[in-house]
């Protein structure tokens, strides 16, 4: 489970839930960087087995959905919990931030976006000595030049395509970003919905697939049975399509494994 820096619960709570299901935190870097030295020290002191850097959403991309419905709810005070409990942010609040919601929200707003550059990969590989993994890398060239500033892995992904109406599918990106991280493993998520995109991203070279809206809708439909019963299917999905097309194991998944099919109007 990769559990995010915006969360309803402090993270040192969602860590004691774990059990044997190994945790990584993805830290939204705040732009004070005692604050962000913080969070990842929590982290590792609560058992996270590594930090995932977010790279693709310092601010957020234009959702006529969410302005639609107004939703924007760590503005309203929620999932914020990880700041309200840490004592930098505590600090730099100078009160209880129960004392008064709005100082308390337009202190997190002042903090929580970090154009990070890459002068900052020394900094950020200094933080922990957990593995270091960069989120939202999309380009060969940004993940070699990640390996060489020392990170541990690749991630994939644009945010699951909502910053950036219009940009590549990440699934385009993800084979030339495998070959540049040159044997580093590349996590991979955006628009993965079943077990046949499980398939397909780790024919491309995926090390490891993640799952994010699809879990969220069948917690909203089905609370913990919901988000069990969503997980299996993309689990039992990808079981029988490799047992279907006989690919007895994941090695044995590859890129000859797939044809890009091209549709015409």
């Amino acid at each position: 489970m990769i559990a995010s820096t915006l969360s309803v619960d402090p993270l040192e709570d969602v860590a004691a839930q774990f059990g044997g299901t190994p945790g990584f935190f993805q830290l939204y870097t705040p732009t004070d960087r005692d604050l962000a030295a913080s969070l990842v020290s929590r982290a590792e002191a609560a058992g996270y087995r590594g930090i995932v850097v977010t790279l693709d959403t310092w601010l957020t991309g234009w959702r006529p959905r969410d302005l639609a419905a107004s939703n924007f709810p760590q503005l309203r005070g929620h999932c914020l919990a990880n700041y309200f409990t840490d004592p930098v942010f505590r600090a730099l609040l100078g009160q209880d931030p129960a004392d008064d919601a709005a100082t308390t929200i337009a202190a997190w707003a002042r903090l929580f976006g970090n154009p990070l550059t890459w002068d900052d990969l020394p900094w950020l590989r200094s933080l922990t000595t957990l593995p270091l993994l960069v989120k939202g890398i999309c380009h060969p060239d940004d993940a070699r030049r990640a390996k060489d500033g020392g990170v541990d892995g690749i991630y994939c992904s644009t945010h699951g395509g909502r910053q950036a109406d219009g940009g590549l599918p990440a699934l385009d990106c993800l084979p030339a970003v495998v070959d540049a991280a040159d044997g580093l493993p590349v996590l991979f998520d955006s628009g993965i919905r079943s077990g046949a995109d499980v398939i397909k991203a780790l024919a491309l070279g995926a090390t490891a697939v993640a799952v994010g809206r699809p879990y969220a809708y069948g917690l909203a439909i089905g609370g913990t049975d919901g988000i069990i019963h969503v997980l299996r299917s993309i689990l039992a999905e990808a079981d029988l399509i490799m047992a279907v097309d006989g690919y007895p194991t994941l090695a044995d998944l590859t890129r000859d494994s797939l044809r890009r099919t091209c549709h015409h109007d």
